[in-house]
């Protein structure tokens, strides 16, 4: 045996003894760790969270303690970043956590569906034992009935209980005093109108130095995502929805004065008076320019921010009422600690959901300074008031609990969606009138409701069948395929030959057979459901077409991320195609150093990802960012500026923006080029001279020709790839705010589909869909290129 030959297999043998390890040593753990405390006789508790270190910190104390009390429960904690990902994971599989945080907008969902325990007859159980647990007693009443819920009124605030609030906030406006004593404006503690909070930010915007960019100031910021929006309607005595209790969810108020007063006033503010700072695509951020002295005010905000603001040193901050019309009122953002209803040991879950949500915990929330607490005489105490920090008028807080109300929201969170993606339109882009954006709200809005998906009743898939019938058609399938198989007969030769394809391939075919077959044929039958992915599977119940139909008859975001990212599609390939060849040629000189260079060129392509993208988010920033500084530069002496990339201008250059971003890897595709003009043969250029063929000829009837094979191949890879483009949009997104309609691609819609508005079903429809429109791309490429690609070794 050769050396060469013995490293080979050792190689292999390494490689496969460390994948059995890694098995082996998953297992094992996950053993231990299920067996652990069943071995010591202990009740095990798994609780799920989410939260910063010092959050994080507190939750662990706490677990802690309540073990060290009650020595036969064991707590499993586990701690989440993604956490919608990781409950619906934990859900979906069965294997539900006892206790999780629960908030405020997901009670109507989680509750009607039955995923979370009603904790009524626990409570009651509870006072009957004289435990002392007087819970009405010792909470703000408001978060009591947050986390109520009546199924046959289908309304939150009434109703059985289910969730225990751990804190909460209400909203105020967060002032820079010193901004508002130097434009001379009394610091409004009493409370203040519309009117005099317009007049005020006029006043601190006119401190502004023109031409000067360290001297901008800004009145305000006014926080416009759905929530808030809501809060701001309020003020001006309008209202989301019609109703007796604003829950008559057919009918969006937005069109009325009261709520179309309040958005004008915001467009006016940030558009007409230039005194609120309006933000769109990637800009500077609010919060940072309030923490630089830039802005006079900011909100509505809850006590979530006094942690950041507590470290300025610059200035002096404090709290105010928000402005109103009549009287100021104030959304509640508050979040629970709730039961699965799939747990084993409620009553164990509802020991430590008490001990949870006791003073000790609401203490150690109150000095973090994140929230409130939720118990009356912690609210009232040092913990929470703080002397001595700021906020110095952090009584407000309080004071606005009775000034607060409890939002009804739909069940359908495609609501947000919707109200987000038209509001941008009015509020951040100026694309629309505030009256026609309520006017698609409403027109949107009904056609989701018309939806068969929204207002039919179905049946649960018979899953039974359902495995029986899929199990026999791959019997029938496999059968088919060796039967074909079986019918050509081989020689030895084309048998070894077979077989070493087998074995080339063995990775790849094994890891699908094992990984990606079941996932995929589970989605097709999903396609044809309608499942939340926030239950077990058994709970799907089978719509038939209907989710296409929804699809093709009702959603508007499918037609938008289809235009996107057909856009994408058309400038993108051949963009970076043309890019790769010209440096591909670049590179195929001879010269001294160029290894260096073709280095150079290729290193780029391995950063992806975030980091990436986060990188480029600096360079398209509007305020500061090197393109816009550069562009500006030609083209302001014309008086032009530079596009808002991701804002005012992204309908026509976010796309754009992305492919620029996108030639940052074509180094790649350089190489695979490179590859292919070092294959091609001197002798055809040396019979192209001889012929009189200059540089360009034999480019277009040498280079081209041979290097087609690998035109078409990543032609191909261009195309799947452009059409599945998610992590550039998703972050991009994020920074720029909102639901930017313009970064809509199609499986970024996919992902909000499934996992921001839990319906998998539905997500697995557009992924079928979404590999018919590949498979048949793919086809008319395949189809378009037989007489375009030159197979040197092909016969005739």
């Amino acid at each position: 045996m050769t050396i060469a030959k013995a490293l080979r297999t050792l190689l292999i043998a390494a490689t496969v003894l460390l994948v059995v390890w890694a098995f082996i040593d998953v297992s094992v753990r996950m053993v231990r760790m299920n067996s652990e405390a069943s071995e010591k006789g202990k009740t095990v508790l798994t609780v799920l969270h989410w939260g910063d270190t010092e959050e994080e910190a507190i939750v662990e104390k706490l677990v802690r303690e309540f073990e060290s009390s009650h020595p036969t429960i064991k707590v499993k904690r586990l701690h989440a970043n993604d956490y919608d990902a990781k409950l619906k994971t934990m859900l979906a599989a069965g294997t539900p956590p006892d206790l999780f945080y629960l908030r405020y907008e997901d009670v109507a969902e989680f509750a009607d569906t039955d995923m979370v325990l009603n904790l009524s007859p626990l409570i009651q159980k509870d006072r009957e034992q004289n435990s002392g647990y007087a819970m009405t007693d010792e909470f703000y009443p408001i978060l009591i009935d947050a986390f109520r819920f009546d199924k046959d009124a289908q309304r939150q605030g009434q109703g059985d209980l289910f969730g225990i609030a751990k804190d909460f906030t209400t909203m105020v406006m967060y002032l820079n005093v010193d901004l508002f004593k130097r434009a001379g404006i009394k610091i409004p503690y009493d409370g203040w109108t519309l009117d005099e909070y317009r007049d005020a930010m006029k006043k601190i915007r006119a401190l502004s130095i023109p031409g000067d960019k360290n001297e901008q100031y800004y009145g305000g910021v006014l926080k416009t995502w759905p929530a808030m929006i809501r809060n701001l309607v309020w003020l001006n005595d309008g209202a989301f929805f019609g109703g007796k209790f604003n829950d008559d969810f057919t009918n969006v108020e937005l069109e009325q004065d009261g709520a179309q007063g309040m958005l004008n006033l915001i467009r006016q503010m940030r558009m007409d008076d230039d005194s609120v700072y309006n933000p769109t695509g990637i800009s500077q951020n609010e919060d940072d320019m309030f923490r630089r002295g830039k802005i006079g005010s900011i909100g509505p905000l809850g006590r979530w921010m006094t942690p950041q603001y507590r470290k300025i040193t610059e200035f002096d901050w404090d709290i105010v009422p928000l402005p109103h019309r009549t009287q100021t009122v104030s959304n509640i953002a508050t979040v629970s600690w709730a039961i699965s209803a799939g747990t084993k040991n409620s009553d164990a879950s509802y020991e430590l959901l008490k001990f949870l949500c006791g003073e000790d915990g609401q203490i150690m929330t109150s000095e973090l300074g994140l929230a409130m607490p939720c118990m009356k005489r912690v609210g009232e105490s040092d913990a929470f008031l703080s002397p001595g920090q700021k906020p110095k008028n952090a009584q407000l807080f309080l004071d606005m609990i009775d000034k607060s109300r409890l939002a009804q929201n739909p069940r359908l969170k495609k609501f947000d969606s919707i109200v987000d993606s038209e509001m941008q339109k009015t509020l951040q882009l100026d694309k629309k009138t505030p009256m026609e954006a309520a006017e698609a709200i409403q027109s949107r809005w009904l056609k989701e409701l018309e939806s068969p998906l929204n207002n039919k009743a179905y049946s649960r898939v018979p899953w039974v069948k359902v495995v029986s019938v899929t199990g026999v058609l791959l019997a029938l399938a496999i059968t088919v395929l060796w039967w074909f198989a079986r019918k050509e007969k081989l020689g030895s030769l084309d048998k070894a030959q077979e077989r070493t394809g087998y074995l080339f391939i063995s990775p790849w075919l094994i890891g699908f057979l094992l990984l990606v077959l079941g996932p995929m044929i589970l989605s097709l039958v999903l396609a044809f459901t309608k499942w939340s992915a926030m239950a077990p599977l058994s709970s799907a119940e089978f719509v038939g077409f209907d989710n296409f139909i929804h699809i093709f008859k009702f959603d508007k975001d499918f037609s938008q991320s289809l235009w996107v990212t057909a856009y994408f599609t058309i400038l993108c390939v051949p963009v970076t195609q043309v890019a790769a060849i010209l440096v591909a040629l670049l590179m195929n000189v001879s010269a001294k150093g160029i290894s260096f260079f073709r280095t150079a060129y290729f290193v780029p392509s391995v950063v992806t990802g975030v980091a990436l993208v986060t990188l480029w988010i600096t360079i398209f920033n509007n305020d500061n960012g090197m393109l816009n500084q550069f562009l500006n530069l030609f083209l302001e002496p014309f008086g032009y500026q530079a596009p808002d990339w991701f804002g005012k201008d992204a309908e026509w250059f976010a796309v754009p923006a992305l492919v620029i971003m996108s030639l940052w890897g074509v180094g790649g595709g350089m190489v695979i080029y490179l590859a292919g003009l070092k294959g091609i043969p001197q002798s055809l250029y040396e019979a192209a001279t001889i012929d009189g063929a200059g540089p360009v000829k034999k480019f277009f009837a040498v280079t081209m020709p041979m290097l087609s094979p690998l035109i078409f191949f990543n032609l191909v890879m261009g195309i799947i790839g452009s059409f599945q483009v998610f992590t550039q949009a998703y972050v991009i997104r994020g920074s720029s705010g909102g639901t930017n309609e313009n970064l809509m691609f199609y499986v970024l819609n996919l992902y909000d589909n499934a996992f921001r508005l839990h319906k998998m079903g539905y997500a697995s429809a557009l992924a079928w869909i979404l590999f018919i429109i590949i498979l048949i791309m793919t086809l008319l490429v395949f189809r378009g290129s037989k007489n375009m690609v030159h197979y040197e070794g092909l016969k005739a």
